[in-house]
């Protein structure tokens, strides 16, 4: 078989659609869809609106959208340089294992590089076998010590709320 032709964009507030529909796929695919509430105008908002939260690539083939990766800007103390936080990898199901999330990686990579960012850093399922194996072929270290705390936003009041008395 040739290798696909695959092209990465940079995602248009037109394509909220098929990016909605990519994230609701992941969520899905990630056993999180009970935890999905995001909607098409919060997503509008947070990727294209006055104060951009996020940046979403777009990979086609043929001009279908067969994947997306999601991410931002973090800052590292101990590096003191930028980083890039990859939030979400996905390819639809029917196009895996065709270099599309490797393309998506790499065009990541390189606007890691041009924003002289000293990480790219993501989180992976400890049962995605898969996805480690992928990971750890591109030149990722699983840092196996590291644990995700992670506050919800009804724990976020509920921290706000504490007074200093």
């Amino acid at each position: 078989m040739s290798k696909l032709s695959v092209k990465i964009r940079d995602a248009e507030v037109e394509d909220l659609d098929i990016i909605f529909s990519l994230i609701t796929q992941k969520a899905e695919f990630d056993g999180g869809i009970n935890n999905f509430s995001a909607t098409t105008e919060q997503l509008k908002q947070t990727l294209f609106g006055n104060s951009q939260l996020a940046r979403v690539l777009l990979a086609e083939i043929e001009e279908e959208v067969v994947g997306y990766a999601l991410f931002f800007t973090t800052y590292s103390s101990f590096l003191a340089q930028p980083s890039i936080w990859l939030d979400d990898l996905f390819v639809i199901l029917p196009k895996r294992g065709q270099g599309i999330g490797t393309a998506l990686l790499n065009h990541l990579a390189k606007i890691a590089q041009e924003q002289n960012c000293g990480r790219l850093e993501w989180t992976v399922n400890i049962i995605n076998t898969n996805a480690i194996a992928f990971y750890q072929q591109l030149g990722a270290n699983i840092l196996e010590p590291i644990k995700l705390c992670r506050l919800n936003q009804a724990s976020i009041n509920q921290l706000a709320s504490y007074s200093n008395k």
